[in-house]
């Protein structure tokens, strides 16, 4: 934590991380006050209850995801900047945020048995494909992208690519040892040239 960090981001912070290690059951608001070293009574002074730090937790991280993701898609850069940027963050994303990638997880996986955070991370989807949507659909519109195949497929195209290669346990299950900058190389390589031999 930064010496400007707030005492609700330093509460999202711990949350987030307690959350993940623990699920939402697992987890009280003692609990969450004492990895803070502060009183309950100060952890309530800022939140309610149990559930609204939950959903802070997932609402603050996910803006700040979504904001950087559309920021990539409004950007005056190339199509191929883009990509390459996206996937090299959405590639990154569960070695800069351990906690919060197994939170997402056990949330999709329905470990932690709250629909809200469900609600919340279905319309993360929803904005992060609109965002990359917006790339392609503006590749296409500069003539960097070839227009003879749906925008949606290849929206979901890359995205699959990119969930299914990332991620501790879908690099393990998929062999995949690359470090960052070679993983990031080998999807841009696939992405721009396809599968065939040239």
């Amino acid at each position: 934590m930064t010496e400007n960090t707030t005492t609700h981001d330093k509460i999202i912070e711990v949350a987030i991380r307690t959350f993940a290690e623990r699920g939402y059951a697992g987890v009280s608001m003692r609990e969450i006050a004492d990895e803070l070293s502060i009183t309950k009574a100060a952890l309530y002074y800022h939140f309610p209850g149990k559930e609204e730090i939950f959903k802070a937790c997932i609402n603050h991280s996910v803006e700040r995801i979504l904001e950087g993701m559309e920021a990539i898609a409004n950007s005056d850069d190339t199509v191929w900047n883009k990509i390459r940027t996206l996937i090299n963050r959405m590639c990154n994303f569960s070695d800069v945020n351990p906690h919060l990638f197994t939170l997402f997880k056990k949330i999709m996986n329905k470990e932690i048995n709250a629909s809200f955070g469900v609600e919340i991370i279905e319309d993360f989807f929803i904005r992060q494909q609109d965002a990359v949507q917006k790339i392609f659909d503006d590749g296409i519109r500069n003539n960097e992208l070839r227009d003879d195949i749906s925008p949606n497929l290849l929206r979901a195209a890359l995205m699959g690519m990119i969930h299914h290669s990332t991620g501790p346990k879908m690099k393990e299950m998929n062999n995949i040892d690359l470090d960052l900058a070679c993983h990031t190389n080998e999807l841009m390589k696939l992405i721009q040239g396809g599968f065939e031999k040239k």
